[in-house]
């Protein structure tokens, strides 16, 4: 939980600060893309191995 208010505070302070902001937009959203698919890996490699 501590995360998510971080990244929140985090996305407060970028759409405060316009400056540079798109491209700080930007990485931010990549990077959480990414984790989000290596979260739903990890979620799925542990589906798959509890069923065999």
């Amino acid at each position: 939980m501590m995360h998510v208010a971080r990244a929140l505070a985090f996305g407060r302070s970028l759409l405060a600060d316009d400056f540079g902001g798109s491209q700080i937009r930007m990485a931010l959203l990549i990077g959480l893309s990414a984790s989000a698919v290596l979260v739903l890996v990890r979620v799925g490699t542990a589906i798959a191995a509890a069923t065999h």
